[in-house]
């Protein structure tokens, strides 16, 4: 009877130990970490990262031991140039956080970081390129479903990656704008006067001026007063001597209409500027001219930067296509028509003709008796 007892009792306490257990495991007590392990990136330990050319730095730590069971864990990476995380000033912290344990963290927001703490510690200078600063990261971790952010929150260790920060290069672009300003242009020094873009050919522009055996400047806005010092090539078609004086101005040695042709091209971050300097020219074209030959009539030229360039020998009647002579450039590329009075340049396809495929406004009708009158220093016209 006593050992049936006994086998009774010792059933008893294992299920009562069993019942213990299962309790626990269904109620996990939630412990307060300390902190946990943020590993050295091994990309760090010979090597430098370049933060405006990196995408992103990689880290990887331990999830904090909240009691022994998985929990879903929040991850703010904090950045300093101190190792000093106790003082709020001292480090920034990122703006992306990471619910996995190996992080990518976007290198855009380091090299961020790291130039705002360096320009506070520095009076607002940048880093010099070649320059290797030590970065200091640390991880804090905090519960996701927390009440509040605080709640629940460790810091890792820190760790240091060398790190360049720079002002990156933007990359070259070709200009949209071009122009021309000097002593003969328009009010002399005072206007800037836009090329126009060779249509089809982009980084190239053009433009006819009068120079009086005197200076201008260029520029790819207003105010942008670029010289002779910024062409790396002239391209000199005329018989004039083109040099440069003590303003940095390009001069013309022959006063007369030249057609000034700019051509820009990429080189590496840079882009380089060649002027290309022709005789100055302008033709009519089309049905109404040489029996409608299309081979392109000169007009009359004027002698002096304000005088009116002339073409009077219609022979038939149409639609008024005009060009300025551009060496080396298709006559259709630097056309032109007349607008509300002002010289209207081609930059649209036109496989037809201005009234069909631009509109009637932009299309002129001209026949025998008509007079074509063109200033090309403001770029105005008529026809009468």
């Amino acid at each position: 009877m006593k050992k049936i007892i006994s086998f009774i009792c010792i059933i008893s306490a294992l299920a009562c130990l069993s019942s213990c257990k299962d309790d626990n495991d269904s109620n996990p007590v939630l412990k307060q970490p300390e902190s946990f392990v943020l590993n050295t990136p091994n990309f760090s330990i010979n090597n430098v990262y370049d933060l405006p050319y990196s995408e992103y730095i990689t880290l990887t730590t331990s999830q904090p031991d909240y009691g022994g069971f998985p929990v879903s864990v929040t991850y703010q990476v904090q950045v300093s140039l101190e190792n000093d995380f106790e003082d709020i000033y001292s480090y920034t912290v990122l703006p992306t956080t990471f619910t996995s344990t190996t992080l990518q963290v976007p290198a855009s927001e380091m090299d961020a970081a790291v130039k705002d703490l360096y320009a506070d510690a520095n009076y607002g200078a940048v880093p010099e390129k070649d320059q290797v600063l030590p970065v200091y990261i640390r991880l804090r971790a905090y519960l996701a479903d927390a009440t509040a952010a605080y709640q629940n929150e460790c810091f890792s260790n820190s760790v240091s990656i060398n790190a360049r920060t720079y002002e990156a290069p933007v990359a070259a672009e070709l200009p949209t704008e071009l122009y021309v300003v000097g002593n003969s242009i328009q009010t002399a020094w005072n206007s800037w006067k836009p090329m126009a873009p060779v249509y089809g050919r982009d980084g190239r522009f053009y433009t006819l001026i009068y120079n009086n055996a005197d200076g201008f400047k260029w520029g790819t806005k207003e105010n942008d007063w670029r010289g002779y010092g910024h062409l790396a090539e002239i391209e000199n078609n005329t018989s004039t001597t083109i040099s440069e004086d003590g303003d940095g101005n390009i001069v013309f040695s022959d006063a007369g209409w030249y057609t000034l042709e700019f051509v820009a091209t990429i080189s590496g971050n840079d882009v380089n500027y060649k002027m290309i300097v022709s005789t100055g020219e302008a033709y009519v074209i089309g049905n109404a001219v040489d029996g409608g030959s299309w081979s392109g009539v000169a007009m009359t030229m004027p002698d002096n930067a304000d005088g009116l360039w002339t073409f009077s020998d219609f022979t038939g009647s149409g639609e008024l296509r005009a060009y300025i002579n551009v060496p080396g450039e298709d006559w259709w590329r630097t056309e032109f028509t007349l607008y509300q009075g002002s010289l209207f340049w081609r930059t649209m396809d036109i496989p037809n003709n201005w009234a069909e495929n631009v509109g009637e406004d932009y299309s002129v009708q001209v026949g025998v008796g008509n007079v074509l009158s063109i200033n090309f220093n403001y770029n105005t016209g008529s026809v009468e």
